[in-house]
């Protein structure tokens, strides 16, 4: 289970973070440029009709691209280079927050700090500012600024019980094998066994474990641990918190991030499916979690999952 070193990790962030600074800035000169050859007031335009028109297309799809390419860029620099995810904040997101502080140009008055004029222009500071909002929407995401919890959809799809292909599957972050899936079901069933409407990592983790076929159970028992007893062990843990209602049914966000996580492990495998094996892995990296804690205890290891993960054929539907 093979991921890019930290320097690689490192590396992509940083160019990254060149690549769109390098777009913010080639499109703030151009729509800078674009402003002041269209001309103002008693200044005649520089373009004719058609040049003109031109032009505004390419403002327009230009500023289509540096806003995707922001989404993306962060995006991105979260997916491969987890650890270090957080400098596209510090090279791209800092000095952009700076420059709308500066103050506009003025007219027939220098530039502050004698800036290049697309940088403190009205045309350029639109595009410093939307690629910013760009750049912080690939951050937050629509469901968080809509108020809608971060796993309805996964939540809406993990209601269909399915063991097949199908629009549910499809609905939840990646392809699961049938193992994954009916343990993905599971934990919502056993989170209403104990009357909890919050599905955490501890319920993600007896439905990894509610089959002894999959590849997560015989992993636990290949490392020399019984699935079945450290079922009983987290089901104490989860007795003990007493029923749990908050509203509609839902994966909290840990839970949620552990099933992503788990998806990226799959995908740097090779794998166009996640299994049952990825989920635990997932978990196992997790120690902050109680379910990543009692693994640990158990001796499941991420290295020692992911070296008997590495031995074993991908889990089948």
């Amino acid at each position: 289970m093979t991921e890019k070193s930290p320097a690689r990790q490192a590396t992509s962030v940083i160019i990254a973070s060149l690549v769109l600074w390098g777009l913010v800035l080639l499109a703030a000169w151009f729509v800078e440029g674009t402003d002041t050859a269209l001309g103002h007031g008693p200044l005649p335009s520089a373009l004719n009709g058609l040049a003109a028109y031109l032009r505004t297309l390419l403002v327009g799809v230009i500023g289509i691209v540096v806003g995707g390419a922001m989404i993306v860029g962060v995006r991105g620099s979260a997916q491969y280079g987890e650890r270090y995810s957080w400098l596209i904040y510090v090279f791209v997101v800092a000095p952009l927050v700076l420059l709308l502080f500066i103050p506009l140009e003025r007219f027939n008055v220098g530039t502050f700090l004698g800036l290049p004029s697309f940088l403190v222009g009205i045309p350029g500071r639109m595009v410093i500012a939307t690629s910013l909002g760009a750049l912080l929407l690939g951050t937050l995401g629509l469901r968080v600024l809509l108020k809608a919890p971060p796993d309805e959809g996964a939540a809406r799809a993990l209601a269909q019980r399915s063991t097949g292909g199908g629009a549910a599957r499809d609905a939840a972050p990646g392809r699961f094998t049938g193992q994954a899936w009916r343990a993905l079901s599971f934990m919502q069933e056993e989170a209403k066994r104990f009357e909890q409407s919050n599905m955490g990592t501890e319920h993600l983790l007896l439905g990894v474990l509610s089959d002894s076929r999959s590849q997560a159970s015989r992993v636990v028992m290949e490392l020399g641990a019984d699935p079945a007893s450290i079922r009983r062990e987290i089901e104490n843990i989860v007795s003990r918190r007493g029923p749990l209602f908050g509203g509609a049914a839902s994966m909290t966000q840990r839970c949620q991030r552990v099933i992503e996580r788990a998806v990226r492990i799959a995908r740097n495998s090779g794998l166009r499916t996640v299994g049952t094996g990825h989920l635990l892995l997932a978990l196992v990296e997790q120690p902050e979690d109680v379910a990543g804690q009692l693994l640990d205890s158990s001796g499941i290891t991420s290295d020692r999952v992911a070296s008997v993960i590495r031995h074993m054929p991908p889990e089948g539907d």
